[in-house]
């Protein structure tokens, strides 16, 4: 059992960390550039996203299955609606670069980017060998 002392010391140190972080992204905003680069990422990061979904139902509808075992598991699920909670988060991840625009967040998130764009010609290149 945590001693309370302790639990109100963990709980200050959550809120200073917490603290700390509002001011960097404040911080972050107050930078046109960061926040120019922000909204360009996060923009890019939900158009990926729309363009995953769009070539992931045009490989399945030839046949194609889905590798990612998540993904996978939502479209068994929810059936023509997979694709709202995949959205969603990419959403909330734009929503939370555009929040904090800092250089950290922007170098992951381009990462990202780079990552569902290969994704993305991936899906885009089996839907078309499946086409022929």
């Amino acid at each position: 059992m945590i001693d309370c002392g302790v639990r109100d010391s963990i709980k200050g140190v959550i809120l200073r960390r917490a603290h700390r972080y509002e001011q960097l992204a404040l911080k972050a905003r107050q930078n046109p550039t960061l926040q120019t680069l922000g909204y360009t990422v996060a923009g890019l990061f939900v158009f990926l996203g729309m363009l995953d979904v769009l070539s992931t139902e045009w490989a399945l509808s030839l046949g194609a299955y889905e590798l990612n075992g998540f993904m996978r598991s939502l479209q068994e699920t929810m059936g023509n609606a997979w694709y709202l909670p995949k959205l969603a988060l990419q959403a909330t991840v734009a929503a939370m670069i555009v929040w904090s625009p800092n250089k950290t967040t922007i170098a992951i998130m381009t990462c990202m980017c780079g990552w569902t764009s290969s994704v993305v010609t991936n899906n885009f290149l089996i839907a078309y060998n499946l086409s022929l």
